[in-house]
């Protein structure tokens, strides 16, 4: 295990990130764990790898209903 060195500023912000007891190693590990992507985004990936798809389409659909969707 590795020693590292981090202002009081940072050590502060990492203990109210713990849940319970859990340990600062365990907290760091949550803290910098890849999020999953959400549907869209795989969907997206899996078409940009499919050879002669028009993504552009998709991606002006999706960002469509993004934007619809946060209007009042």
């Amino acid at each position: 295990m590795q020693t590292i060195e981090v202002s009081d500023t940072i050590y502060q912000e990492i203990l109210s990130r713990r849940k319970g007891r859990e340990s600062i190693s365990k907290t760091l590990e949550r803290e910098l764990k890849p999020v999953k992507k959400c549907a869209a985004a795989d969907e997206l990936e899996r078409l940009r790898r499919q050879p002669g798809s028009d993504i552009s389409v998709v991606e002006k659909r999706l960002a469509s209903i993004k934007l619809a969707s946060n209007r009042i």
